[in-house]
């Protein structure tokens, strides 16, 4: 299976390079990763990050314009500070002059929790939320993606159980 190219997923890769905390692929972009061939055009890429770096995020991305998505409402409002993102406001809007545009979405946690964003008694482990998509995605991966994946792991989380299942 060839690997995806798209200048959209160059872009957000190249863009969050730096940021020192978990970020993910969602919406479209994240079945087409997985399944690895793009099924439609995408708009834009949408990424999550974890709520409890929200400021991180508005400090990375310090020179560009955040907006954040009113619920319920279709509006944006100028995003500043983190009482700006107050739930269950999780939607971001960033643009950087006219043609640079990522949508970061707030992703709630609770210790070992993934939170479902709109009712939050329905959750799942952490563990189990990345396990299931790392299970899902492993009968996927050709071999090259595999020493890859496994390098990089090895590089970066030596210890992770990931490792022995991509080299069997």
């Amino acid at each position: 299976m060839a690997a995806i190219k798209s200048s959209q997923l160059d872009f957000a890769v190249n863009v969050m390079k730096d940021f020192k905390y978990p970020w993910f692929f969602a919406g479209g972009w994240a079945i087409d990763l997985g399944i690895g061939k793009v099924t439609r055009d995408h708009e834009d890429v949408d990424i999550c990050i974890f709520r409890e770096h929200a400021l991180e995020v508005l400090s990375y991305f310090s020179e560009w314009t955040i907006y954040v998505a009113i619920p319920g409402e279709g509006r944006l409002e100028l995003c500043q500070t983190l009482k700006d993102l107050a739930p269950p406001r999780y939607g971001l809007h960033l643009h950087r002059g006219q043609e640079d545009f990522i949508e970061i979405l707030l992703t709630d946690r609770s210790e070992d929790n993934i939170l479902f964003r709109k009712n939050h008694h329905i959750s799942m482990k952490y563990n189990q939320f990345v396990q299931e998509d790392f299970k899902s995605y492993l009968p996927f991966m050709n071999k090259e993606r595999r020493l890859w994946l496994s390098l990089a792991l090895q590089k970066q989380f030596p210890s992770s159980s990931w490792i022995e299942q991509l080299t069997t």
